[in-house]
């Protein structure tokens, strides 16, 4: 890797302008769209534990 760009510094670039992006296209994002979202009784339908409110997830953080 460091003979790659070793060999980049070969080049002479003096005339080159830095390159920010490599399009000219700026922030092409969808349009927000408003949408339905799921019930909490059809999010947790499919879940292996839930108190009915929340996911249950086993704890990974010890103190």
């Amino acid at each position: 890797m460091i003979g790659f760009v070793e060999k980049l510094n070969e080049l002479d670039l003096g005339e080159v302008e830095p390159l920010m992006h490599m399009s000219d296209e700026i922030n092409v994002l969808r349009e927000d769209e408003i949408k339905g979202s799921a019930s909490r009784e059809d999010a947790l339908k499919n879940a292996p534990e839930t108190d009915g409110q929340f996911f249950l997830v086993p704890k990974v953080i010890k103190k």
